[in-house]
């Protein structure tokens, strides 16, 4: 290609590159046409060097594309700092546009070199060359630097760039990565079960799932649309240690980890006041990722319970320009549509868009339960410099189900199950249960030289519920029960913010990470009305009822309730290089809690407050590792739970506590495309309260309590994670777990099992593989679940069970995909949530299968 230099206007350094194209937006080059000058600038360090950018030229393809940003100088200097980069995956070539505009760098490459090629995106603190490793990962080429400080793309030795896929006109190219690319945290179109890049859930440091030394699972973007799942319900099923617990109804679902209910979840690692009966969680679409960090994560919320956090990572504007339609329909009148768009809003790339609509309509294996569920999201990303991002955008979810069951089945009075059809329903066809959810939030972060960042997110929440459903209590006959209605409206608003500063700094010679920030929520629950009709008398004989029969009531209403919540924090975790193979973690938290509720009903009214000042919750982690591929880690954290209990005084009770030791082994394998963990873990829940003889209670309250139980969940966690071959992904777990009380002498329980419905063990494996070959457009997998039985206090049981789902897929083209799933082939008819003998039972599932289709440009 000749490249020949002439004059512009005031004596600009002009060269003239036929068939070659700028990226647009850098005010020292000019886009249009073919001749580009670079402007004379009054320092000697303002202009162009022509050999350097011959020789970039020359080492490109036959259509090279260029990014330009900044001057020979600055970029020479710039290229040997480490920067913060957040670049998430799509096409090569607008990974590489985006990450050479940021990086101030010229990256060569020709358009026939990327086409068809994408990127798992590029995350982290890091040097240009290394984040250009990440951007490349698994697509065959690699970054060869000029001598003038650019870089042209080459193509990699077969031996490393991995087998030639045999029908590459018509499907995906297979990811393959070197052994030092690490994956960037964004999932989407990786096509990876691997626990991606960094996260900051657990610490606020942003540290990969081996850098972090507690147990972390990721179900990613991948496993998620091939397992079809459409709720964190659903995402919980493969989820390594995560079991769920419908309570009360099918629109309340609990979620389970190491022996206690997790309470503490977060929105893009912010934390998020969770209601299960307010909030919608049945439509993933917005969602680029779901990460579960097993065991307490106070650092991070605060309060809640040392089971878990999960954490839900929204998808983020794009690059490119992307588009995916999404259609599919199942058993029992399942029918979905999805529409997925994103990408850059001026030619600059400087502002960026992403919406997502979502609708689902469909019946259930209960009579007379249905969905209709409809979600609407959009947000904004715009560069305000090179080095600041703002991020706005908001949701809104609806969520109605027509005869929502909030009673479940009963058993008989011995605890034996009646033979029920798993449609049976013995609440009213009458019954609902919806709810509605809009949230708007903002982010703004500036990078700093040196590896610092600075983010603030706010965030606002509303969540409203309207339900109205049926109760079932024993009567005198063995055999009937009597059933009592209720009718709720709830709306709880929360407002949150948090702000924190992550960074490198050097001390005694070697560069260490600090993190410090702080954050405040405030939450209104608005409860009510709220109430029950005077003349509902019904009688229900489980073997002989009919849902239809019974007349809807009128509600006199009774009841209301209003509930004011505030935390506030200030947490900082520092990480430091103790030596090059060990690191040391230290953190802590200080936070003050407030709690005021006013009930009111009938003629009674019940006030009760309480507060939580200068609460400490500390961290400590070790990490070693063993080579290139293996850690080893221990680590301690806790965190509390407020409570209104009273003593005997009247005086409230401490916080119950929890803390979480942990020790384990990390590997990580192909660059990070599979990821391995074991660990052993013992959890400690103190203060819990234990409720006291009425006589005993000396101030006014109805009922007083001592600080006297304490439960202890041991256990130990198995996972594997990703790519055991370019073609097969798997993600499998085993969790053992067991817990019982260790000191509750006045209840004369100490020694006995603690929550005997989470089941001790749990088997989990989900995988998709792509036949090899002429077949490469296929790919088949399913999932494997099996848990031990479980009980109640009540006398119900449910023995252990297995569940094995299937799955395959066609890619018809390398934009249309359909796949097809089958849900309990066996059809194990089984109870999914077992409770007491007059409600709370729910079956699982029936078997049953979805088509999807799928068309993504």
């Amino acid at each position: 290609m000749a490249v020949k230099q002439g004059k512009g206007a005031n004596d600009a350094a002009c060269f003239f590159f036929p068939t070659v194209h700028f990226l647009e937006g850098d005010p020292m080059f000019s886009p249009t046409g073919r001749r580009v000058c670079a402007a004379k600038a009054a320092s000697s360090t303002m202009h162009l060097q022509p050999i350097a950018l011959a020789v970039l030229i020359v080492a490109g393809a036959t259509v090279p594309q260029f990014v330009l940003a900044q001057t020979e100088a600055a970029r020479a200097s710039k290229q040997q700092a480490v920067q913060r980069f957040d670049i998430p995956a799509g096409p090569l070539e607008g990974v590489l546009n985006r990450l050479g505009r940021e990086a101030g760098v010229l990256i060569g490459f020709g358009s026939a070199v990327t086409e068809g090629l994408r990127s798992n995106g590029v995350s982290g603190s890091l040097t240009v060359q290394d984040a250009l490793s990440r951007a490349l990962a698994g697509t065959g080429l690699g970054a060869v630097r000029s001598a003038g400080g650019g870089y042209a793309l080459s193509a990699l030795p077969a031996s490393a760039a991995g087998p030639a896929d045999a029908n590459a006109a018509t499907t995906l190219p297979a990811v393959t990565v070197s052994a030092q690319a690490e994956r960037s945290a964004v999932t989407e179109g990786s096509g990876s079960y691997a626990a991606a890049g960094p996260s900051t859930a657990a610490t606020r440091l942003a540290l990969t799932a081996r850098e972090t030394p507690q147990s972390v699972s990721v179900v990613t973007r991948q496993q998620i649309d091939d397992r079809g799942f459409q709720s964190l319900e659903d995402v919980a099923l493969d989820a390594t240690g995560l079991s769920t617990r419908q309570i009360g109804g099918g629109e309340r679902t609990q979620f389970f980890s190491r022996g206690f209910e997790v309470n503490s979840f977060l929105a893009d690692g912010v934390p998020l006041a969770f209601d299960y009966d307010t909030q919608g969680l049945a439509t993933l679409a917005m969602y680029d990722r779901v990460e579960i960090i097993r065991g307490a994560a106070g650092i991070v919320t605060g309060t809640g319970n040392p089971s878990g956090t999960i954490n839900l990572v929204r998808k983020r504007p794009t690059a490119t320009p992307q588009v995916s339609l999404t259609a599919s329909a199942g058993s029992w009148d399942n029918h979905r549509g999805e529409i997925d768009a994103g990408g850059p809003l001026n030619e600059a790339g400087t502002l960026r868009g992403r919406a997502v609509i979502a609708s689902q309509s469909a019946d259930t294996f209960k009579k007379a339960y249905s969905h209709q569920r409809d979600l609407f999201y959009g947000t904004l990303e715009v560069d305000l410099g090179r080095d600041t991002t703002l991020s706005l955008g908001g949701y809104f979810n609806k969520e109605d189900n027509p005869g929502a069951d909030w009673n479940g089945l009963p058993t008989r009075r011995d605890g034996s199950f009646y033979p029920f059809a798993r449609s049976t329903q013995l609440t009213p066809d009458w019954a609902y249960w919806n709810k509605r959810n809009a949230s708007v939030f903002a982010e703004l972060e500036h990078r700093f030289d040196g590896g610092w960042k600075t983010k603030v997110t706010a965030r606002a929440l509303q969540a409203k519920m309207d339900m109205l459903g049926t109760y079932l209590y024993p009567l005198d006959d063995a055999t009937l029960f009597g059933q009592g209605v209720g009718a709720y409206a709830y709306k709880k608003n929360q407002y949150s913010i948090d702000g924190y500063a992550q960074g490198p700094f050097q001390w005694l010679g070697r560069t260490h990470e600090l993190v410090f920030g702080g954050s405040y929520r405030k939450n209104r629950d608005d409860d009510g009305p709220g109430g029950w009709p005077s003349d509902y008398d019904v009688t229900v004989d489980p073997m002989n009822w009919n849902s239809s029969a019974v007349p809807r009531p009128v509600i006199d209403y009774l009841w209301s309730r209003k509930g004011y919540q505030t935390q506030a924090g200030l947490y900082g975790t520092a990480r430091f290089s103790v030596s090059d193979p060990l690191t040391l973690m230290l953190g802590a938290r200080v936070d003050a809690y407030r709690y005021q509720m006013h009930l009111s009903s009938g003629t009674w009214n019940d006030d009760s407050a309480y507060k939580v000042s200068h609460k400490l919750t500390p961290y400590a982690g070790l990490v070693y590792d063993i080579g290139a591929n293996h850690s080893i880690y221990a680590s301690g954290t806790s965190v509390f739970q407020p409570q209104n209990n009273q003593n005997p005084q009247g005086a409230v009770l401490a916080p119950v506590t929890g803390t979480n030791m942990e020790i384990g082994i990390k590997g990580e394998y192909l660059g990070g495309q599979l990821n391995a963990s074991a660990a052993v873990f013992q959890i400690d829940q103190k203060n819990l309260p234990l409720q006291l003889e009425q006589y005993r209670c000396q101030s006014a309250a109805a009922s007083c309590y001592a600080p006297a139980g304490e439960v202890r969940s041991r256990g130990v966690e198995l996972e594997i994670a990703g790519a055991l071959t370019p073609g097969w992904q798997m993600m499998a777990g085993y969790t053992y777990n067991s817990a019982q009380f260790v000191r509750d002498s006045d209840a004369g329980v100490a020694g006995t099992r603690y929550d005997t419905q989470t089941p001790r063990h749990l088997l989990k494996l989900s995988t998709s593989y792509r036949l090899p070959g002429v077949l490469s457009a296929w790919r088949v997998g399913g999932a494997w679940r099996t848990r031990s039985e479980t009980s109640t206090t009540f006398g119900v049981r449910q023995g252990g069970y297995t569940l094995i789902d299937l799955m395959a897929s066609y890619a018809v083209n390398r934009h249309l995909d359909i796949r097809l799933n089958l849900y309990n082939v066996t059809d194990k008819y089984y109870y999914q949530t077992i409770g007491s003998t007059q409600d709370n039972n729910h079956f699982g599932t029936p078997r049953n299968a979805l088509l999807t289709v799928n068309y993504s440009y």
